[in-house]
């Protein structure tokens, strides 16, 4: 088994839509997802009806074993406000605040991160949203690298076909669109709490 881990809004379903397009392979989830509130298209890209040919199943958990795993990292900023936004359309509404705080049932931004530990973890294949985002082929062939997957295929959509398709899930896939929302008290209680994990990543917080 391998997990594809990440804090939510982080990258993992677009993770998900390359292992797909790369490799025909599906993902599980550790949780129940209903697809019916989403176009065909979306779960077509996710490989909704394809093999899982690795058993990777997706967490936003902090697991606590030491199997295979990839883990999506994203500007804590731009992942929080995704998240409150995804929150208020698809499940309880939550303020930026608590968020920022990690008052989710996954905790917080930071607290995430140092729970899984990417960078020094073994067997683990650290990747981050912004690269991701800007080389999707050179994910692949990453994804290839540790999963030991040949390559079939690559992936030829962008945000603006997501976003044409899930326009509440996929809404520009841009951090500093997400940055913007968040005001001057967010902005320094975000510093806070989570800029030393920001500096150590190379985000400029």
């Amino acid at each position: 088994m391998i997990w594809l881990a990440s804090y939510p809004r982080s990258g993992n379903t677009y993770l998900r839509m390359l292992l797909h397009a790369g490799f025909g392979t599906s993902v599980s989830s550790k949780y129940d997802e209903d697809y019916a509130a989403f176009p065909e298209e979306f779960g077509r890209m996710l490989g909704r009806f394809s093999p899982n040919v690795l058993n990777i199943v997706k967490t936003h958990d902090v697991e606590d074993d030491q199997m295979p795993a990839i883990y999506v990292m994203r500007d804590g900023r731009a992942s929080i406000m995704s998240y409150y936004r995804y929150c208020r359309r698809f499940e309880q509404d939550r303020s930026v605040e608590s968020i920022i705080r990690g008052e989710t049932p996954f905790g917080s931004w930071s607290a995430h991160s140092r729970g899984w530990d990417p960078y020094h973890r073994k067997n683990t294949l650290f990747l981050k949203f912004e690269d991701i985002i800007s080389d999707p082929d050179g994910t692949i062939d990453q994804l290839a690298g540790f999963t030991g997957l040949r390559r079939t295929g690559a992936f030829h959509g962008d945000f603006s076909t997501l976003h044409s398709i899930s326009p509440d899930f996929f809404p520009s896939g841009r951090n500093e669109c997400n940055v913007s929302e968040l005001n001057d008290e967010q902005l320094e209680l975000f510093r806070t709490l989570h800029g030393e994990l920001m500096a150590e990543l190379g985000y400029d917080a």
